[in-house]
């Protein structure tokens, strides 16, 4: 299995089985990724909160056959926190993901420029400062 290194938002969690996590992120380089973490849900996972929505995180990743496998997981940014502690934030953040999943379809295209992921990033950060 090819491994590659990117950095990315979860957008979106789906629970998979007892303990795992299929993810979809929007990463820099390989665009839309749907990836599945292993062991996420246990209490003593490797990757503790890093990889809820809203977390920006620099990824390395396993190519799979049908769904690529999170190797390994660090933050970048953690928005999480502020974001669902303020219910406008959290619903707008939500939007944002949305958004960002919904427009970008095809997965593993990158992203031609940085138009969709500056403002992504701008977007979450003025979420995340209190007013």
């Amino acid at each position: 299995m090819p491994l590659y290194r990117d950095e990315g938002v979860v957008l979106r969690t789906v629970k998979l089985g007892e303990a795992d996590r299929i993810l979809t992120i929007l990463t820099r380089a390989h665009g839309k990724v749907r990836a599945v973490a292993k062991g996420v849900r246990r209490t003593k996972s490797r990757f503790g909160g890093r990889l809820e929505p809203f977390m920006r995180v620099d990824l390395l990743i396993a190519t799979g056959r049908s769904l690529d496998v999170v190797s390994q997981a660090a933050s970048i940014a953690v928005y999480a926190g502020t974001i669902g502690s303020d219910y406008d934030s959290y619903t707008a953040a939500s939007a944002i993901a949305e958004t960002a999943d919904r427009v970008v379809a095809a997965e593993h295209q990158p992203v031609p420029d940085q138009s969709t992921t500056k403002p992504r990033d701008q977007g979450q950060n003025r979420m995340s400062c209190p007013a």
